[in-house]
């Protein structure tokens, strides 16, 4: 019997020193972002058509929707046009250099030409 009360002494001592006792620790709010918008600045004026490329078609899901649905009117939200047949024109504007990228369905603007875009949005092919 002594035998049998060592042996399990021995085991008893070998199992509480595997044991380990985890202190909670606090969780971690997970990090919060604020969203902050980016302006995009349109300014009216005058420059010079650098690259005019297919613009790119927007990337967005609608819950609910089915992608095999067939539409007879354009989804709500989306102009006339939509995006196929958009043209994305690169202009370097006269006054400052800088780069303006415009979406738009002309298909008779092309590269080194001149414009002027105008302050109710339109586009005006100069020369």
């Amino acid at each position: 019997m002594n035998k049998l009360a060592v042996t399990f002494s021995m085991l008893a001592v070998a199992a509480a020193g595997c044991t380990t006792i985890e202190t909670p620790r606090p969780q971690a709010a997970a990090p919060t972002a604020t969203v902050v918008p980016q302006p995009v600045a349109y300014l009216a004026g005058t420059g010079v058509v650098q690259n005019v490329f297919p613009a790119p078609a927007p990337k967005s899901a609608v819950a609910g929707s089915s992608s095999t649905a067939k539409r007879t009117e354009p989804p709500t939200g989306t102009e006339r046009y939509g995006t196929q047949g958009l043209n994305r024109l690169e202009i370097r504007m006269d006054r400052n250099g800088t780069m303006q990228y415009v979406d738009t369905d002309a298909t008779d603007i092309q590269r080194g030409m001149r414009v002027e875009l105008t302050p109710d949005h339109m586009i005006r092919k100069l020369q």
